[in-house]
């Protein structure tokens, strides 16, 4: 027994939406766990008398297992981004940099160390974190303000 995408409700955790009616329906807008939720629920509700093509169900197998490994990558390759950034932030130590806080604040100072946290990748400007998203130069500055 197959479910239609637009049959399923919400499915889940309290506060996430599951898979519901949607204008596009697309079975390439599901996230990978909206994909397990729905083919777990599709495999539940099977009938026991009826099973479920077994070509079906090897396509649906291969089916998971692509999503799992394309979930993995993802992972892996945000990792390598973060450790990219990192990596070349780090050749900013002991430059000069100008910023702008998201106040509006301007300030300069020398990069005496970089970080990752959860918001994004910090500079140490000056005793300060200072987002790498809000450098506006590199190098000597000339007539500038330092925080």
């Amino acid at each position: 027994m197959t479910l239609p995408i637009s049959a399923v409700g919400s499915v889940g955790a309290a506060g996430s939406t599951g898979v519901g009616n949607t204008s596009s329906n697309s079975i390439a807008s599901l996230s990978s766990n909206e994909f397990l939720q729905l083919l777990v629920t599709e495999l539940t509700n099977q009938n026991p008398l009826s099973p479920m093509n077994p070509t079906a169900m090897v396509q649906q197998t291969s089916s998971l297992s692509m999503v799992q490994l394309l979930d993995s990558v993802s992972n892996e390759l945000q990792a390598l981004q973060s450790q990219e950034g990192v990596l070349s932030a780090s050749s900013l130590i002991g430059q000069t940099v100008s910023y702008t806080t998201a106040s509006g604040k301007q300030g300069s100072g020398v990069v005496s160390g970089v970080a990752m946290t959860s918001g994004g990748l910090n500079l140490n400007v000056n005793g300060l974190a200072i987002p790498s998203s809000q450098v506006t130069a590199v190098g000597k500055v000339i007539g500038g303000s330092s925080s």
